[in-house]
């Protein structure tokens, strides 16, 4: 019940912004309130005659805050009627008259219910307004004679016209009140949620004990629905399944199993509610949200890469204008990742020091087994201190990081392309293991019949794509390893993720390199900084490791064949273009490396002589030098671990830097090495 608990004491910390609309922002609704989307809004004076009315079509805003019961804010059948907004079966007098369907009762229980609140202490004028109005027993014939409803040629409400998709005779229907300016809308008027609330509390009176607050209080065995979005109806407390298992075999009733305070549980779910819509992150049919318990600060956002973190944070005092070549002119290209890095860092530790000793951080995580319906599982909850979850999280992301490019910015402005060492999200790296990317059109072959490079599909393609169970399974155990120091990332979704950095021929070139070898490079620092080691060492420090060797032998044999590939002509274009010897042979050489390499090395036969003396030379020297570390008896054909991509990686690195410094008039360039789609 700690979670229960934890999210009542939230909303009582947010509680001064219960049905505040700021901002087209997420709307944390009052007790006792609920949402439907309105097709018909009734404009009404005070006198409670009909004025105007209208349709509601989709783009206008028809998400609507409704008071509700216990009964209705679940109903699924039967006569259960909401006590100011609802269908037209429940609030017009003369629905039977024009739809033959006898719905008398309906209209009986629902003035029944707003008269006993028109008439109490709780009254407002927009009530009595309402309430004036709908006893005329003429809403239908109104609507229809202002055009809002339409009748067939028997003068009957026909289905046949749809509002928002939806018949005629299933609209919801709100008020707004004239003369009141904004106020008007009964659907945004704070008083009127108040008044609701105190109105609707005391009609509770059948108190038991409340195992989250553990006082005696109105209790309730109805719990909301509608958590991670307006369409959603599954439930995270559900005790309607008297035949089945759910508290069957361990009480005799369900209020043995759980009893939950109304008003706990309606703050509780109706917090949940709000954070999600607010600031959660709702992909694959999951929900994961983080958030300060005890005060009003916002917490960066793991489930994103480690610069978008920070970005929809407010006061996070970083510029992403800054990184504009032109107001950075005085730095070059090559330090830009640099400059950025100290930047970001900066605002970072600014942001730290805002932490206070009490503070205390949740994260939560929801999913279904069934879309939309059925029950809510938590399937991550954790609590910590503020400096605790802040040290965490840069822990993460000082340790799973790599350089790639990423698309960043602050809320509501246009993202921008920034080249950096960050952390990948954990969707990023789900992806990376198991995604699969998808064409919308046919890739080209080269003369061999293999996948030319990337950019050279008829269609641009797409991003890499999974199936959202498994998206959502790997994203939940990536979690602890963000929130637990001392968790590793397990060792099957990195070796799924250095498979497929081993098959760069099903994937688009650019999408292989920023996607798939960078995030995996990163996972695989995470668990390799562990210890005292760090990956800025890693050649050195295993410069007689076998994986580490084969890794870079690899990249000296892709380096040397993209130096001769991208030879220019006369008029400065590349004169061949397509996947290298070693690309294409990846997949064998990860697992049969010795052989492999020999394949290799006789396809470059060729192509060495299209190097100049210079290049010729470093490239028999960096082969000679790692052929030095390797003893006869590792130059096998033993399958390779995942430690040979970083390898791959930083030699190819330490290659480029090494032929730029060279190369000043820039024939090589990064754009011809791993070309952007």
């Amino acid at each position: 019940m700690a979670w229960l608990k934890t999210l009542a004491e939230t909303y009582d910390v947010y509680g001064h912004l219960a049905g505040v609309d700021k901002n087209e922002q997420a709307v944390l609704l009052p007790v006792s309130h609920s949402t439907f989307n309105a097709q018909i809004e009734v404009i009404l004076d005070l006198e409670g005659n009909i004025q105007d009315s209208k349709k509601l079509e989709k783009g206008d805003d028809v998400v609507t805050i409704i008071p509700v019961t216990k009964d209705s804010a679940t109903k699924t059948s039967g006569i259960t009627p909401h006590p100011l907004c609802d269908k037209l079966c429940y609030i017009a007098g003369d629905y039977s008259l024009y739809t033959g369907d006898d719905k008398e009762k309906y209209f009986e229980a629902y003035m029944k219910q707003l008269e006993d609140w028109a008439e109490s202490e709780y009254t407002h004028p927009f009530v009595q307004a309402i309430y004036k109005y709908l006893s005329k027993k003429t809403l239908i014939r109104d609507l229809a004679a202002k055009g809002t409803l339409e009748l067939d040629s028997v003068g009957k409400l026909t289905d046949d016209i749809k509002i928002q998709g939806l018949g005629q005779t299933g609209a919801n229907v709100r008020f707004r009140i004239l003369g009141c300016d904004g106020l008007g809308k009964v659907w945004k008027n704070q008083e009127l949620f108040k008044r609701y609330s105190s109105y609707y509390q005391q009609k509770l009176v059948d108190k038991e004990l409340c195992y989250v607050s553990g006082k005696v209080e109105s209790c309730s065995d109805k719990h909301p629905s509608k958590i991670r979005n307006s369409s959603d109806k599954a439930k995270l407390i559900s005790g309607n399944d008297t035949s089945g298992f759910t508290y069957r075999g361990r009480f005799v009733t369900k209020e043995q199993a759980v009893s939950v305070g109304y008003n706990t549980s309606q703050k509780a779910h109706n917090a949940l509610r709000w954070l999600i819509q607010k600031q959660g992150y709702t992909r694959d049919e999951s929900a994961i949200v983080c958030w300060m318990a005890n005060r009003d600060m916002q917490v960066p956002d793991f489930t994103k890469d480690s610069v978008n973190a920070f970005g929809d944070i407010d006061d996070f005092d970083f510029d992403f204008d800054s990184l504009d070549m032109d107001a950075v002119s005085n730095i070059s290209t090559h330090d830009t990742g640099k400059y950025f890095a100290e930047q970001f860092n900066h605002a970072v530790n600014g942001y730290a020091g805002k932490m206070k000793l009490d503070d205390k951080v949740v994260i939560i995580a929801l999913e279904s087994a069934m879309t939309g319906k059925g029950r809510l599982s938590i399937a991550y909850y954790d609590e910590m201190g503020g400096k605790q979850y802040i040290d965490a999280i840069l822990n993460w992301q000082n340790h799973c990081k790599w350089r790639r490019t990423i698309k960043a910015g602050k809320k509501g402005e246009e993202k921008r392309k920034i080249t950096c060492e960050c952390t990948p999200s954990p969707r990023d790296m789900a992806l990376a293991a198991f995604g699969a990317q998808k064409s919308d059109g046919h890739q080209q072959m080269d003369s061999k019949g293999n996948m030319s490079l990337a950019g050279s599909s008829i269609q641009k393609p797409k991003q890499l794509e999974a199936d959202p169970k498994l998206l959502r399974a790997t994203v939940k155990r990536l979690l602890p390893c963000i929130t637990q120091r001392s968790a590793k990332i397990p060792d099957d979704i990195i070796r799924a993720a250095a498979g497929h950095v081993s098959m760069p021929q099903t994937i688009s070139d650019s999408v292989w390199y920023n996607d798939v070898l960078c995030v995996t490079c990163a996972m695989i620092r995470f668990n390799y900084e562990k210890g005292v080691k760090k990956m800025d060492n890693f050649l050195k420090e295993n410069i007689n490791d076998r994986n580490v060797l084969f890794g870079r032998l690899l990249a000296v044999y892709d380096f040397m064949e993209q130096c001769a590939m991208f030879e220019r002509d006369e008029n400065g274009k590349v004169k061949e273009q397509r996947m290298t010897n070693a690309k294409r042979y990846w997949n064998a050489y990860s697992r049969r490396p010795a052989r492999t390499a020999k394949t290799i090395e006789e396809n470059l036969n060729a192509y060495e002589k299209k190097l100049n003396g210079y290049q010729r030379k470093k490239f028999e020297e960096w082969i000679e030098e790692i052929m030095g570390h390797m003893t006869i008896k590792e130059y096998d054909n033993r399958a390779l671990s995942e430690m040979y991509i970083p390898a791959y990686y930083q030699q190819m690195e330490y290659m480029k830097n090494e032929l730029w410094k060279e190369n000043s008039k820039g024939e090589i360039s990064n754009e011809c090495i791993y070309k952007q789609d």
